[in-house]
């Protein structure tokens, strides 16, 4: 194993403690608030933020702080809407999802409920957007470097990374209903193409992991799924999916227009 890691040098060595970090800093996570007390609530929070931070600071080793450019793009008129469409539409789909509710309503809640969703939520956005579109995406560029492969670069990864994304909600068939989890990891995938969006043009990985957050920030956000109609699922994330990798598109032939040079992954 150290022939390995010397061989592949030192992000592969950073790559199995982003790993290691990952998975212990997940046992920690708060689950059923009914089953711990608040000072046990409190602790696992705690230990959970260290955790994240140690986390967040090796994936940024190895990512640039998570710029994937020196500077943030300069997008065309029409892509700077297309942006803006997209984060309206996440806006809307906080509003369809009841957070804005769900966030009043725990804000009434005791306080072990709050501590409790407020860790799950931290938890699975730092986790979950630093490992893909900060980790997977740092990896993958390697990837496509080892290949020369430059065309569609953008899309190539956001697509890969945002299907790894929604098949990582297939850990939730132990204890929901399939169908439930298999409509999660649809429109996972399709909330993944925003997050690989906000990833490209606002050139960092924390935009996604707060979006993130506040997406999973719920009252609700340790109990059991509840499916839906599959039509109502696919009209509501498919478009904004088809938006997304639309304008990832775009920026990939920007890119290649102006001859703009990705930071070394």
């Amino acid at each position: 194993m150290l022939k390995l890691f010397r061989k592949n040098g030192p992000n592969s060595r950073k790559g199995f403690l982003i790993f290691l970090v990952l998975i212990i800093g997940e046992l920690f996570i708060p689950g059923e608030p009914k089953l711990i007390s608040l000072n046990t609530a409190y602790i696992l929070t705690v230990i959970l933020i260290a955790f994240l931070y140690l986390f967040t600071r090796l994936v940024n080793s190895i990512s640039h702080n998570g710029k994937l450019f020196k500077e943030k793009l300069t997008l065309n008129h029409i892509q700077q809407k297309l942006v803006c469409i997209i984060i309206l539409y996440f806006v809307f789909l906080l509003i369809m999802n009841g957070n804005l509710q769900s966030i009043i309503f725990l804000s009434k809640s005791s306080p072990k409920i709050i501590v409790s969703c407020f860790a799950i939520a931290l938890g699975a956005g730092i986790f979950e957007e630093y490992f893909v579109r900060g980790y997977l995406f740092n990896l993958f560029q390697r990837i496509l470097n080892k290949y020369n492969v430059k065309k569609y670069r953008l899309a190539l990864i956001s697509t890969i990374t945002s299907l790894i994304f929604g098949m990582l909600h297939l850990t939730n068939l132990d204890g929901d209903s399939s169908k439930a989890v298999f409509q999660q990891v649809f429109y996972a995938t399709c909330i993944g193409l925003i997050f690989s969006v906000t990833r490209i043009t606002f050139n960092s990985i924390f935009v996604g992991a707060f979006l993130h957050f506040l997406l999973d920030l719920q009252v609700t956000i340790y109990q059991p799924l509840t499916a839906d109609n599959w039509l109502n699922v696919i009209m509501l994330f498919l478009p904004i999916a088809v938006i997304s990798i639309l304008l990832i598109i775009s920026i990939d032939h920007l890119l290649e227009k102006n001859s703009i040079e990705f930071l070394n992954p």
